[in-house]
């Protein structure tokens, strides 16, 4: 019989976990104690680019999951293609969702060709069903935490899905309490765009109307040192010049105190 009520959530999660594993491995316990046979934690310092791609994230931690995932959803991109993400990023409530579609979810109108590999690689893991928790922060940053049924365990789960709805959102927001309190610079910092402690300094002083002469001065740098940082800058952001790149730094969050 599983346990009715949100309360086994803040109980049974140590506050005092040292690392983000040892928290989801407490979450799956209880994860399973409602009725959910797997869980993925997932967190972006910045969601999207600021074309509205979503950025792939820098915590992906899949846990009773197949070892592939995590390489499949970031290395090959399949985190792009989920529409549950893109579903949680428009939206702050749980949703239960399904990758079979004769079965009513959130996901009925987005199961198009886009969700085709994540549906073949999920109905072949036979995770085929789940509830998906948006967990937006301050700063910008973006996380989900989804609880997953295995396909055969999920018939007996039908008739108490919106209990199960309600006690995973409770734990997915007090599992990211904890989890968040043990984020780095590594995990603060966006995928695939890693400023030098140098090129954020000159990015931040440009930012505040600096010229170059000035931020060489501030540096105790040559002007053509502060050029090359900056134009270096300039390419990991894909700022195609001085001002467009600040404002991707700012987007980014290179030019907010979680950026020092």
């Amino acid at each position: 019989m599983h346990s009715v009520g949100p309360s086994p959530a803040l109980r049974d999660l140590a506050p005092v976990a040292s690392n983000i594993p040892d928290c989801l491995d407490q979450a799956l316990t209880i994860a399973r104690r409602i009725g959910f046979d797997a869980v993925i934690y997932d967190f972006a310092p910045v969601p999207t680019t600021p074309e509205g791609v979503l950025m792939t994230p820098s915590v992906v931690e899949p846990c009773n999951l197949p070892a592939e995932m995590r390489d499949l959803w970031v290395r090959q991109g399949l985190y792009q293609k989920d529409p549950v993400q893109a579903l949680a990023l428009k939206g702050s409530c749980p949703f239960f969702w399904s990758y079979h579609r004769n079965e009513a979810s959130a996901l009925q109108s987005s199961l198009d060709e886009n969700a085709t590999a994540v549906s073949a690689v999920l109905r072949d893991w036979r995770y085929s069903r789940g509830v998906t928790v948006p967990l937006h922060m301050p700063g910008n940053g973006f996380a989900t935490m989804t609880g997953l049924w295995h396909d055969e365990s999920f018939s007996s789960m039908r008739q108490i899905l919106d209990l199960c709805v309600m006690q995973f959102a409770y734990l997915a927001h007090a599992a990211n309490d904890r989890i968040s309190g043990l984020f780095g610079r590594n995990e603060l910092t966006p995928v695939g765009i890693k400023l030098s402690t140098r090129e954020r300094e000159c990015i931040s002083l440009a930012a505040q109307g600096l010229s170059t002469k000035q931020i060489a001065w501030r540096l105790k740098r040559s002007e053509s040192t502060v050029v090359l940082h900056l134009q270096s800058a300039a390419r990991k952001l894909g700022g195609r010049n001085r001002a467009q790149a600040i404002a991707r730094a700012a987007h980014f969050g290179y030019l907010s105190a979680r950026s020092d």
